[in-house]
Order: C-alpha cells, then structure tokens, then sequence
C-alpha cells in the first residue's frame, strides 16, 4: 500500500501522525537519496517547521550567549577582555553593568562565531533580586501529550527524548525564564531518556 504524500503540518493530530512515521527510521536510518531517505528528511522538515511555529524557544539573552561560547570554546574573560580592548570592559559586560555595543557584538560574531541574533537581542538588566536568565545551550522543545514525551534538542544538534513526563511539567518548561535552570533542576536525571537523531547526517 503506497504511504501517503508528506503534507505541511496544520494540527496537533497531524504532528502526532508525522512523529509516529518518523519514528520508525529511528533504529535505522534510510540513505539519502533513496525514496525513503526523502521521505524521512521531508517529514524531518514538517516537524521541524510546526515545532518553530508553535512551540518558539526565545534567543539567549547576550551575556549568556558570551558565557556559552567562553565555556564551548575555552575561552577566558582575560580573552574576553583582549578582544574588546579592555579587561574591565570585559568585566562589566559579563555582571551586566555595560551594555554591549554594535562594535563589540561586531567583534564578537567575527572572532569567535557567535551568532548575530543572540547578540542582538536585548539584554537582561542585572537585578538585586536576581537576573532572568534564558538558555543558550538549549535550542527548542516538543512535546507530546498522548504520550507523554519530551523532546529536547541541544544547540549542539542532540535531540534527547524523555518519557512520562506531565503537560504541566512542560508547560511550566516552555514558559520558564531560565530554560537552562528549570531543565537541570527539573527534568535532567529525573525522567527516563533516549538519544534520538531526527535529522540524517
């Protein structure tokens, strides 16, 4: 029996279809190319695409965005401090006591490949009751409520999935100010995981 065409996405029912397909080249991935590799990187698409539209995860907030990429890339604030000319500079930028400029934001996309958007987005203002903070190590979410499941996709490419997880639980994760906070204290070694791949390489 012919599999039906892969269609945009436009309801919950559907997003649910197309994740129960894809799921099955899970264990083992089509080669590209083939009839089923298309398939597989089309309904990859359409999940992504509806994901983005209705579960959006907010761009890291600057100073968060300069902390990831100090701590993926090795860097140091005394190389912070050389690429914008001065350490105190450097200083004030990460306790959020100076706001980033264009030309520092600038230097920083150019030098150390952080990217434009993280960069441009308003920065959270240092509070005395505590900073807001959003994630910058986590790049979107999913869930799925007949089933419980969790989808949490790194901005490293990983894709984690955990199971048993409540719609509460989610919801208080998709609207949480700090992502990065609620899934350490939340949901990291708290719920069942699986590594997935939706995507082929």
């Amino acid at each position: 029996m012919a599999k039906r065409p892969v269609r945009p996405i436009r309801s919950e029912a559907e997003y649910e279809a197309a994740l129960d397909q894809i799921e099955s080249y899970f264990d083992k991935q089509p080669e590209p190319g083939t009839p089923a590799g298309d398939r597989f990187d089309l309904l990859a698409l359409v999940i992504e695409d509806y994901e983005r539209k209705h579960w959006p995860i907010e761009a890291p907030d600057p100073v968060e965005a300069i902390r990831y990429r100090m701590q993926s890339g090795g860097f140091t604030q005394t190389d912070l401090g050389r690429l914008f000319g001065s350490r105190q500079r450097a200083s004030d930028v990460l306790a959020r006591k100076r706001p980033l400029t264009l030309e520092m934001a600038w230097k920083l996309h150019r030098a150390w490949a952080v990217p434009a958007e993280a960069l441009l987005t308003p920065q959270i203002p240092a509070s005395p009751i505590g900073r807001r903070f959003l994630s910058s190590a986590i790049k979107s979410l999913a869930y799925r409520p007949s089933k419980k499941k969790l989808s949490v996709t790194f901005v490293t490419g990983k894709t984690y999935e955990y199971d048993d997880v409540p719609k509460a639980v989610y919801e208080a994760f998709r609207t949480a100010s700090s992502k990065g906070a609620y899934f350490n204290k939340v949901i990291r070694d708290h719920y069942r995981f699986v590594e997935v791949n939706r995507l082929a390489s």
